[in-house]
């Protein structure tokens, strides 16, 4: 966790190290976020935002090992505080990217995890446009 004192918080839920690194880097320098906390499993990302406090948005890759994000999807809407949570899904999974956003209504957004370092950062401008609307 990093907190420079500005910007949204944001959880963020990725089990691949080198992603996670990228995101939250890319993610602190283009959307200004000041603190990113990260789990790597639905379950345990669940834990955390129960025992609170709730981020202004969550970034949610799908294939994760354990509980998956479909699965953590689904808990996010039994509680109606979390519920509220807007959520961007941020994934190499087409079919689930498809199934989360025409299935969950805090789906705000997604966005297909690219190949390059170049499709990376356009790919990450667009998470940082759309978590800047989210928390506003």
């Amino acid at each position: 966790m990093t907190d420079n004192g500005s910007g949204a918080r944001v959880l963020l839920v990725e089990d691949d190290e080198q992603d996670a690194f990228l995101f939250s880097k890319m993610l602190r320098e283009e959307a200004g976020a000041a603190q990113i906390d990260r789990a790597v499993e639905g379950a345990g990302a669940l834990e955390m935002l129960q025992q609170g406090p709730a981020p202004d948005c969550i970034v949610l890759d799908l294939r994760l090992s354990g509980e998956d994000g479909l699965w953590l999807l689904d808990r996010l809407l039994e509680d109606e505080a979390l519920a509220r949570i807007p959520v961007i899904v941020f994934s190499g999974d087409l079919q689930r990217i498809q199934r989360a956003s025409s299935s969950f209504p805090n789906v705000v957004s997604s966005v297909r995890k690219p190949e390059t370092l170049d499709q990376y950062r356009a790919a990450l401008a667009i998470v940082a446009a759309i978590l800047q609307a989210a928390v506003r």
